[in-house]
């Protein structure tokens, strides 16, 4: 679609109009924008993204955001039901990952989710008189962790992966030392939705005495009903003792509005090391539990009301057709001996050109977008990957998908030896980044997605 699709459509506002627009024609803008941009995930083209598509659960939610859209959770004193609605959703979080108590913080979402834990273990160690602290943690883990190590102060080893992209447990090993505050492991890895050996790094982790995040932002809502459906899900959650704290994301299979996630800790002195407070300042005791200051009301509410109102009910019957559509998907790609899929998923399903067939993976992508497919372009390997949401597990998608790779594959077979149009973009779908701007360099792009188009 491009960044600026609706410049000749609508009028570009460079400067705050003069006077105020009417607000059934601004409505009318919106409706027509969002009508658009929603029709791909509609039809269940988009991998990731958009993991409920329920249109009249959306309504639900907004309705209930209204009533608190205006609300600053920071004022307790104004507003306690927020008070009641974070604990209340803490607790079930910390119900379905067997926490032996529910101790966390609601947060932002996944970026907050996974850099709060990284302060808190810095300060951990300070208390241990460790001042270099270091966290180990797999070449797959989410980036939003060498965020929080870029803003806290802190060395990130990175450990390498095995033949099936999971942790590998002597190259972790290798590189723990007496600076070393935490071990991470995904559940699921964002690029191949894959688990690393999570009981493995418990071990390791109680051994050295240290601590260990479990990063569930993209899989906590979803693996964690495994089990009761009777999937091969390895244990990953609280019952393994080294695991000190977990996020997970209920803005992606929690199925609540974005933004927001969960991170829920082993104890509350582990929770206090990320609190913030300013006792001694002119306007007045200041405290608050995480990064973020003012928190809306409206997303607070909102997340509580999508976990009632699914219940434990909503939540397997929507799990068991996503494990269900993932591994139809590992069927179908499973087909064409030119593809391969990576490692053991369960609901994202990452796969790659076979090392025996010389077929470009981004030239099966650019046919893929041209016939309106988004997916998500990974690299070291060159992959793409499919995660499946609730929108791709509505009838006749995954047959409409078995049609489109299959063509695809010739596509690429035809043009092997010319440079593919797509790559790897994290957050573009892997192909609506301008040449230019990748040559220009990353920060081009950030600067793109947050300026006008050109006069």
């Amino acid at each position: 679609m491009g960044l600026y699709p609706y410049v000749d459509r609508y009028q570009v506002e460079r400067s705050l109009p003069q006077a105020g627009r009417d607000r059934d024609e601004i409505l009318e803008e919106i409706r027509a924008m969002s009508t658009i941009e929603d029709a791909l995930a509609d039809e269940g083209k988009i991998s990731g993204s958009i993991y409920s598509g329920d249109h009249q659960h959306y309504a639900f939610l907004n309705e209930v955001f209204g009533y608190y859209s205006h609300a600053n959770v920071l004022q307790r004193d104004v507003y306690p039901s927020a008070t009641r609605f974070e604990g209340e959703i803490i607790a079930m979080t910390a119900g379905l990952l067997h926490a032996p108590e529910p101790c966390g913080v609601v947060t932002s979402g996944g970026t907050e989710s996974l850099m709060n834990p990284m302060l808190v273990y810095r300060e951990w160690g300070r208390e241990r008189g460790i001042t270099n602290p270091n966290v180990v943690l797999p070449v797959t883990a989410h980036p939003a962790l060498d965020k929080g190590a870029h803003y806290f102060g802190i060395e990130l080893r990175k450990a390498t992966v095995t033949d099936q992209f999971v942790a590998d447990m002597t190259s972790v090993r290798s590189l723990v030392d007496a600076n070393t505050v935490a071990l991470v492991g995904s559940a699921g890895t964002y690029p191949h939705g894959l688990i690393d050996p999570i009981d493995s790094l418990s071990t390791l982790a109680v051994e050295r005495g240290i601590n260990l995040h479990v990063d569930g932002c993209l899989g906590g809502f979803i693996l964690c009903w495994g089990e009761a459906l009777a999937h091969p899900v390895p244990v990953f959650d609280f019952r393994l003792p080294g695991v000190t704290s977990i996020s997970a994301d209920t803005h992606k299979y929690g199925f609540a509005l974005k933004g927001s996630s969960v991170l829920l800790y082993r104890s509350p002195e582990l929770r206090r090391h990320q609190y913030f407070m300013a006792p001694d300042w002119p306007g007045g005791l200041y405290t608050s539990p995480g990064m973020s200051g003012s928190r809306s009301g409206g997303i607070i509410a909102a997340t509580w009301a999508a976990m009632v109102s699914l219940g434990r009910e909503g939540y397997l019957r929507i799990a068991a057709d996503i494990f269900r559509t993932a591994a139809e998907l590992r069927g179908i790609i499973g087909r064409h001996p030119e593809l391969e899929v990576i490692g053991d998923p369960f609901f994202n399903v990452a796969f790659r050109a076979s090392a025996t067939d010389a077929v470009d993976i981004f030239h099966v992508n650019d046919y893929l977008v041209q016939h309106g497919w988004r997916m998500n372009g990974l690299q070291n390997p060159p992959a793409i990957h499919f995660c499946i949401t609730r929108p791709n597990t509505a009838p006749g998608v995954m047959e409409r998908f078995a049609e489109v790779l299959h063509a695809a594959v010739g596509y690429a077979r035809e043009r092997a030896g010319t440079p593919p149009k797509s790559g790897a973009a994290y957050g573009a779908g892997g192909t609506s980044v301008p040449r230019e701007m990748v040559q220009a360099g990353m920060s081009g792009w950030l600067d793109a997605t947050q300026s006008l188009p050109p006069a």
